[in-house]
């Protein structure tokens, strides 16, 4: 599949752009923020929910309604059962903070009165829009683990296969009445879908077994379709894309941590501009490790942020910063989190839903993740939440200067007749400005001709001062609009005390 994007918008989490730069300049990685939300708790005992509430799923933002596909799950009967076995839920919110579970009176009506249930079988790992050529409003990617169907709730006739674990994609035209259009294949527990508008395709992550030294471990492969039905990268076992995959320096992280290696544990992925940012939760896995070809149980996370130009090959900012921590502990995300399959934009924020768990992995169940009988089977209720954490508005990594700094960007041409940054200038002496220049050539990497080019020099750029995720950039006597649109350029940062967290062009 073609993937052909202009450099209209750009985040500094990726510096392949750079050009110059001094010795002034470093990268900065700021952390996600938690914001608490309401509404989305497990409810009482006996209930739908009781156990937990977390999510793989995927929440949309509709003419102002926030729509979060989500796991709910009862709280265990026995020590004999699988302990996993998810409902799809489905709940609304109109500032993505204040939750409501609706009464959807579409299945187990009698098992479960007022319930916010989906009839689908199995865990839901993503939700998108339909892109151009599909026959409907919504495609799901849904894992079912292959364990019976539930009376009044999932029982029916469309959910009854002969083999029914794996990963499939379903079909919706209003997101809650679904039906499944294919079969992928039957790998892991965890996959990520999204669509990616401008390349027209989707992407599908999931998780596959992998060994690294004589250690198995969680990863993913990736496959891509135009869609929804017809898929391509996956021609059988190892013979597919395999795009996140912990190594040595991963394992050097986990035992910085107290771990003994990481793993990959489910993944989330936005557009921001020519790139894609990936959500990567990372498991600490603790001792003991299994001497077979099987999970490893026990663990803490935290999640990073990544990024790629096609959305196979994946690649990380210097040193794999930490963007988000589990909590402290009787916190509801002190032992583990799993995210959401992409942010949210609202105003000038992203928000990134994500499952929090009051324990860590592997708290309850043995090596063979049967459950440890003498933990009181009470105690497996309400054990997690689903919670929300945020940022400004794609600001995902800066390039920053504690006194004053330069750098070049190769910006190819210009690709708006405006140009704004995304910045922070945090003090009154703080300033950011930007000088043009035209590059010696239309290769990636030129160097600039000169310091500017006539009336977009630095002295020429009006000072930005503002905390703004969108602020323009000015010339005293010039227009963005009088540069030829065919001229390499080259754009030119100087930042005073200040940070600037990428660019785009724009057209007004």
């Amino acid at each position: 599949m073609k993937i052909n994007i202009a450099p209209k918008k750009r985040t500094f989490i990726d510096v392949d752009s750079l050009t110059q730069w001094d010795t002034n300049i470093y990268q900065r990685f700021p952390m996600a923020e938690k914001v608490p939300i309401r509404g989305l708790e497990p409810g009482p005992s006996g209930s739908w929910d009781s156990g937990l509430t977390t999510i793989w799923g995927t929440v949309l933002k509709e003419k102002g309604l926030f729509k979060m596909w989500y796991w709910g799950q009862p709280e265990t009967p026995s020590y004999d059962v699988q302990p996993d076995l998810p409902f799809v839920c489905y709940a609304e919110s109109e500032d993505g903070i204040n939750w409501e579970k609706p009464d959807l009176r579409i299945t187990g009506e009698n098992r479960y009165p007022g319930n916010n249930l989906l009839t689908l079988p199995g865990c839901c790992m993503g939700v998108v829009h339909g892109l151009p050529g599909t026959n409907s409003k919504y495609l799901m990617a849904l894992i079912r683990y292959g364990v019976g169907l539930v009376p009044d709730v999932t029982d029916i006739p469309e959910n009854r296969i002969d083999d029914p674990a794996g990963t499939y994609i379903y079909a919706s035209d209003d997101g809650l009445h679904w039906r499944m259009i294919t079969k992928l294949f039957t790998h892991g527990d965890w996959a990520c879908l999204y669509a990616d508008k401008e390349t027209n395709r989707y992407l599908l992550y999931n998780k596959v077994g992998a060994m690294h030294g004589i250690i198995s471990r969680r990863a993913a492969i990736v496959v891509q379709s135009e869609d929804g039905i017809h898929w391509e990268g996956y021609d059988g076992v190892r013979k597919w894309h395999e795009c996140f995959v912990s190594d040595d320096y991963d394992d050097i992280i986990a035992r910085q941590q107290g771990g003994l290696i990481s793993e990959y544990y489910g993944v989330g992925v936005y557009r921001c501009g020519e790139s894609l940012i990936s959500v990567e939760d990372i498991f600490v896995v603790w001792p003991h490790l299994r001497q077979c070809f099987a999970q490893n149980p026990n663990g803490l996370c935290h999640f990073r942020l990544g990024f790629s130009h096609d959305g196979i090959i994946w690649r990380h900012p210097q040193g794999r910063p930490v963007w988000l921590t589990t909590g402290n502990p009787s916190e509801w995300d002190a032992g583990f989190m799993v995210p959401s399959s992409t942010f949210v934009e609202h105003d000038d924020e992203l928000y990134l839903y994500y499952g929090g768990s009051r324990y860590d992995h592997g708290w309850s169940i043995n090596p063979d993740f049967s459950l440890k009988k003498d933990i009181p089977l009470l105690d497996h209720r309400d054990t997690a939440r689903v919670m929300m954490a945020k940022i400004k508005k794609d600001r995902f990594a800066s390039l920053a200067s504690t006194y004053k700094g330069y750098f070049d960007v190769d910006a190819e041409r210009r690709y708006g007749n405006a140009l704004y940054i995304n910045c922070i200038c945090r003090s009154s002496d703080a300033s950011i400005r930007v000088a043009i220049a035209e590059k010696q050539g239309p290769y990636h990497g030129a160097v600039r001709k000169s310091d500017s080019l006539n009336g977009f020099s630095f002295d020429d750029c009006i000072p930005i001062t503002v905390d703004g995720v969108s602020a323009p950039v000015r010339f005293r006597n010039k227009k963005i609009s009088d540069i030829p649109v065919d001229l390499p350029l080259s754009l030119r940062v100087e930042l005073n005390k200040a940070e600037i967290f990428g660019y785009e062009w724009k057209n007004e």
